[in-house]
C-alpha cells in the first residue's frame, strides 16, 4: 500500500462521507467506493458501517485506520530525518498559507530558500484557514504561516511578527480635514519615520457616515476587521464588500471608500501610489502572524531553515 492509498482510508475516516472524501482527494465517489470494497475483500473484514448520509469505522476499521495513521506518521518522520541527514541536499517541504501571504509576503523568502537549498522540493498550498487546519492535522502540509487562529490543543504555534492595520483614506477625501495632523504615508510606515512615531491614533466612530469597503466573510481579514468595528462600536451606514484586500486597497486609494488595510500589504504590495494612512486606537488593530504545526510533530531541518529566513526577512521589512 502506497501513501496515496493510505490517504484514501484516512480521509474517508475523517470526512465520514464518500462524496466529501472523494472531493478532498480529487477523485470520483465511485472510484473511492470501489477501492474501499477491494480493501475489505482483501482483508476479509468490513472497514466501515454504511449509513444513508454518513459512514463510521467498524471496530476492525478503527484499528486499521489507526495503523495506517501510524504508518503515515512514521513515513513522514523518516523523510524529515532523511532530509536532515543529507544536510538539506534532498527532501520536500510543503507550506500552507493564504493567497494573500503567498502573493505578498512569501515570494522573497521562497526565492532565497530555493537559492540556498536547491535540492529541497518546495511546495506552497493555499486555502481557507479551515482547509489549512484540516490539511495540517492529517499531515498533508508540514506547517502553516497564517494569522493566529489555531487551537492550542491541536497545534503548536510560534509568533513570527505582528501585523498592524491602518485606516486608509484617499488623499483627496474630505475625511482628511477632520483627521488633520495624523496622516501617514506608506514610506512613514515602512521606515518608521519621525512622523510615524508622533502620529496620534484616530477613532473609527467618526467614520460611520462614510462609505467603507471591507472584505467578504471568507477572506482571512474579515474576522479581524469585524472585531475592530465591534471594539470601536462603529456601524458604517454604507458598507461595500470586496473579494480581496487588494480590491479594498484600490477602492480606498481611488476615493471610492475608506478601508482598513494591513501593513503587510502596505509594505510588500509594491503599489506605485498610496492613500493616506491613520493609526487606530484599537487593540484588535494588531494581530500575530504565526507558524503552526501539529501539536506533537517534530519540525524538520528544512522547515527550521525556512522559518529562520522568514524571521530575518520580516525583521528587516
Amino acid at each position: 500500500m502506497n501513501m496515496l492509498h493510505i490517504e484514501y482510508i484516512l480521509t474517508l475516516a475523517k470526512e465520514k462521507n464518500f462524496s466529501k472524501a472523494a472531493e478532498q482527494l480529487y477523485m470520483t465517489q465511485s472510484a473511492l467506493s470501489q477501492y474501499v470494497r477491494k480493501q475489505e475483500k482483501q482483508l476479509g473484514i468490513p472497514l466501515f458501517y454504511r449509513g444513508n448520509n454518513s459512514i463510521t469505522p467498524t471496530p476492525e476499521g478503527e484499528l486499521y485506520v489507526q495503523t495506517l495513521q501510524n504508518m503515515k506518521t512514521n513515513m513522514l518522520d523518516f523523510h524529515r530525518q532523511l532530509a536532515d541527514l543529507t544536510e538539506l541536499r534532498t527532501g520536500k517541504l510543503v507550506i500552507g498559507t493564504s493567497n494573500f501571504f503567498a502573493t505578498h509576503v512569501l515570494p522573497s523568502v521562497i526565492r532565497q530558500f530555493t537559492d540556498i537549498y536547491p535540492g529541497i522540493d518546495l511546495e506552497v498550498t493555499t486555502g481557507s484557514i479551515n482547509h489549512l487546519k484540516s490539511d495540517l492535522s492529517i499531515g498533508k502540509i508540514d506547517f502553516c504561516i497564517e494569522h493566529d487562529s489555531f487551537e492550542k490543543t491541536s497545534f503548536y504555534c510560534e509568533p513570527l511578527y505582528t501585523e498592524t492595520h491602518y485606516l486608509a483614506v484617499s488623499r483627496s477625501h474630505p475625511l482628511n480635514r477632520s483627521l488633520n495632523g495624523s496622516a501617514l504615508t506608506a514610506e512613514d510606515i515602512k521606515n518608521k519615520s519621525i512622523q510615524f512615531s508622533h502620529a496620534a491614533p484616530v477613532s473609527l466612530q467618526g467614520c460611520e457616515i462614510m462609505h467603507m469597503v471591507d472584505v467578504k466573510p471568507e477572506n482571512i481579514f474579515y474576522k479581524c476587521h469585524t472585531d475592530m468595528l465591534h471594539e470601536a462600536h462603529c456601524k458604517p451606514r454604507h458598507m461595500m464588500l470586496a473579494d480581496t484586500i487588494e480590491t479594498a486597497f484600490r477602492w480606498a486609494e481611488t476615493g471610492i471608500a475608506i478601508a482598513i488595510i494591513p501593513d503587510s500589504l502596505i509594505i510588500h504590495g509594491n503599489f506605485g501610489s498610496h492613500p493616506y494612512y491613520y493609526k487606530l486606537d484599537l487593540k484588535n488593530a494588531s494581530q500575530n502572524v504565526v507558524f503552526a504545526l501539529q501539536a506533537k510533530q517534530q519540525i524538520s531541518a528544512a522547515a527550521k531553515k525556512f522559518i529562520e529566513l522568514f524571521r530575518i526577512f520580516t525583521e528587516n521589512k
